[in-house]
């Protein structure tokens, strides 16, 4: 078995060993009713995170599989794609592929959605669906969700729909209080549990919308789920595990470290790692401050110019790993991730190591 470096990347994240180890409970059957008692105990804990009353959706897939599935079941007239990275394009590729007609209204990376782009392109009436990467985990950026909620609500229309997968369980999302139609994320990153889940609020307008959808497919069609749902069930065969660390994950953060505290731990090593950038001369790579992610901090190097890749070779004696930039930002700018369970002594200890490395 190879050594295991600490992971600071934007996803996996590391895991807990307790959470391991819940993953590996004895099977059971998932059309049982031990079954239907584990499924209403991780809804119950997954309504209080993302401040719903509604559905959320466990379904056995990528985030992706879910971004696709929103689009077919959501967008019945045109798709407009917001894109200020590469996970945002990416949503806009997924659409295209699905034979769906959209368009896209791209920003330089390093920069916000903003409300004024929100409006310019929703008042045209053209689109009945939009797809908005809340967290770009390829930049660092957080686009202010609570500002741009105050358009979309105008356009009660237009299905809203938000990829939060770097974000959800690391920042406060309030699904019904933003007028949110999808809101999805996989279990990789700020969950702090393995891939292969995604979770998955769905709006009643979401429903109501999803059954007149045409060519929506089987696997990711939402009446389907619902339909699962009001059973305590999913309508085909979970990742069984998965859900046993998901539950044992949801009991951690809502019952002993508690969602305020985890709000306020996340924003706290965001800070730390945002001060040690700029005290060491580097900047940030986001526009502003104010739109720095509170999961990772992606970090412009065009000024140090420190070897990032060698860096990483260093910190593997050490026994941790961060991110290099993400394709055409590789070594232009390097990213430090702080999700899930990662904790203050964990940043202090990787930034001292990375002090010493480099002799800062």
């Amino acid at each position: 078995m190879p050594i295991h470096k600490k992971l600071f990347i934007p996803g996996p994240s590391e895991v807990r060993t307790e959470n391991l180890l819940a993953m590996a409970a004895p099977q059971i059957g998932h059309r049982t009713p031990e079954f239907k008692v584990l499924y209403d105990q991780i809804q119950v804990n997954l309504q209080k995170l993302l401040y719903t009353k509604g559905p959320v959706f466990t379904v056995t897939s990528s985030a992706f599989g879910v971004m696709e599935g929103a689009v077919r079941n959501l967008c019945h007239k045109k798709c407009i794609n917001f894109s200020n990275g590469a996970f945002a394009k990416k949503w806009h590729n997924v659409t295209k592929a699905c034979g769906i007609d959209c368009d896209i209204h791209e920003v330089e990376w390093g920069k916000a959605i903003k409300p004024e782009m929100i409006e310019e392109r929703l008042s045209t009436g053209k689109y009945d669906c939009m797809t908005l990467v809340s967290n770009e985990t390829s930049t660092g950026v957080l686009s202010p969700l609570a500002e741009l909620a105050e358009i979309w609500k105008k356009y009660p229309d237009v299905s809203v729909c938000i990829d939060a997968v770097s974000a959800m369980a690391g920042t406060k999302i309030e699904f019904e209080a933003l007028g949110l139609d999808v809101l999805l994320a996989g279990l990789q990153k700020c969950f702090s549990l393995p891939s292969g889940l995604t979770i998955c609020a769905v709006s009643p307008k979401a429903l109501e919308k999803s059954k007149t959808a045409k060519n929506k497919g089987y696997y990711f069609d939402f009446l389907e789920y619902q339909k699962s749902h009001e059973k305590s069930n999913t309508p085909t065969t979970p990742a069984i595990p998965h859900l046993f660390g998901l539950k044992a994950q949801l009991d951690f953060i809502i019952d002993e470290e508690g969602l305020e505290n985890r709000w306020a731990r996340h924003e706290k090593m965001a800070t730390v790692v945002q001060d040690w950038a700029l005290e060491r001369g580097f900047s940030l790579f986001a526009e502003d401050r104010k739109y720095c992610s509170k999961t990772l901090t992606c970090i412009d190097n065009r000024a140090v110019k420190i070897n990032v890749a060698q860096l990483n070779v260093d910190l593997k004696k050490h026994y941790a790993m961060i991110s290099n930039g993400y394709k055409d930002l590789k070594e232009l700018t390097f990213r430090i991730a702080h999700m899930g369970d990662t904790t203050m002594i964990d940043i202090y200890g990787l930034l001292r190591v990375i002090d010493e490395i480099l002799g800062f």
